[in-house]
């Protein structure tokens, strides 16, 4: 299937190699059909996802090669040859990825009639930002796989870390944990030099750089909540939808969005008007994202099965449930959510509690009530028609996708 290009010349195309001349264009037909998550429907039925990001991971992905290369080259000149780290950071970003952020980035940046190519050092850095954040949240989570392959610190603590007179060496559980700490941190310097090298006028640079830190604050916080409430007192939806928008919302679509923007000397009600869009389409994301980590296939979403449910995580999902189980249903909840040790036959058997107490298909309602706030928020003449249209393909996408 060949698409237009959005960031690239006109009548320029973009071809998925996986579509077949049946596939339906990304973002058509209405949020209502939005598809069952994996383990309910077969792998083939996942969206495609939209030019947007398709032309993003064309344009992003052999710059981001480059430049972590470099890194790599660099590497060697160090007193201490932690080359393999390196290039087991390098293959950590480059697996893959929606290239989401990025691509908001430009789009943002073109709402606000800004240049490509002014915008184009912060989107890759936003994406080096969102690896440094998913190598911290694998630690944290003690995730072993990220997009089908062991997470950055298992790589670290098991396979090779260091270089020691042409032997690879690994680290051990402890160093390969803080190693990876330490290069995710790294990739956080490196998206914050990218996207204070802007090419634009000093104004600009500074606004995207103070966003950049609100953003950052927000994200480091809403961990911070996140991995402590399951040890408090229970949370309400509004509890718990602060802590999604604070730990994934605001730096997945409204940071990004706002970056652009800000490159571009967008006017404040630019800057209002795309805010309104990603505010409710955050939080829509996090809500899917939480019910692929509950009921998601691994083999689709590339991560370990059931992790979510052993650390005890907080989700709408977890709350719709507890407001709904009673007796013998509660019960199961109480002793079974945040258990470590759960086997896949217990994980199975609280997914399946989960679903008849309906959990998963509030959550999903919620994600297409959300979804659709933010598809309202395009009817404005302040975002141009070419900017509101992927918008609105995107939207569609959040909430249809399957990883």
């Amino acid at each position: 299937m060949s698409v237009h290009n959005p960031f690239g010349p006109p009548g320029e195309a973009i071809t998925d190699p996986n579509a077949t001349p049946s596939d339906r264009p990304p973002g058509h037909g209405p949020l209502s059909t939005l598809h069952e998550l994996p383990g309910s429907i077969p792998f083939e039925a996942a969206p495609k996802p939209p030019a947007a990001l398709l032309a993003f991971s064309q344009l992003a992905e052999p710059k981001l090669r480059e430049f972590l290369d470099q890194k790599r080259v660099e590497a060697r000149e160090l007193p201490v040859d932690l080359w393999p780290a390196f290039a087991a950071t390098r293959d950590y970003v480059l697996r893959g990825g929606k290239r989401l952020r990025g691509a908001l980035v430009l789009l943002g940046n073109e709402a606000g009639n800004g240049l490509r190519d002014a915008a184009l050092p912060a989107a890759l850095g936003v994406e080096l930002l969102h690896a440094y954040l998913l190598v911290h949240d694998d630690f944290m989570d003690r995730d072993e796989l990220r997009r089908g392959a062991p997470t950055l610190h298992i790589l670290l603590g098991e396979k090779a870390a260091l270089d020691v007179r042409g032997t690879l060496v690994a680290a051990g559980e402890h160093v390969g944990g803080s190693l990876a700490l330490l290069f995710g941190s790294l990739l956080q310097a490196w998206a914050i030099d990218l996207v204070l090298s802007s090419p634009v006028i000093p104004e600009r640079r500074l606004a995207a750089g103070r966003l950049l830190a609100r953003a950052l604050a927000e994200v480091t916080v809403g961990q911070a909540l996140d991995l402590a409430a399951p040890l408090g007192a229970p949370l309400g939806a509004e509890g718990t939808l602060e802590i999604e928008r604070l730990k994934t919302g605001s730096y997945t679509f409204e940071m990004p969005l706002l970056l652009g923007a800000h490159l571009a000397g967008a006017e404040p009600r630019v800057l209002e008007a795309l805010s309104r869009f990603a505010r409710p389409l955050g939080q829509a994301f996090q809500i899917v994202d939480d019910l692929l980590g509950v009921f998601g296939a691994p083999a689709v979403t590339g991560k370990s099965a059931g992790g979510d449910l052993r650390e005890g995580k907080r989700t709408l999902i977890v709350l719709r449930a507890l407001e709904e189980a009673r007796g013998e249903d509660l019960a199961h909840l109480h002793r079974d959510l945040g258990r470590r040790d759960m086997n896949d036959r217990e994980v199975d058997a609280l997914r399946a509690l989960l679903r008849r107490l309906g959990a998963e298909s509030r959550a999903k309602e919620e994600a297409h009530e959300l979804a659709e706030q933010a598809r309202a928020a395009l009817d404005t003449t302040l975002i141009p028609d070419q900017v509101a249209t992927q918008l609105e393909e995107l939207a569609v996408y959040t909430v249809e996708r399957t990883n």
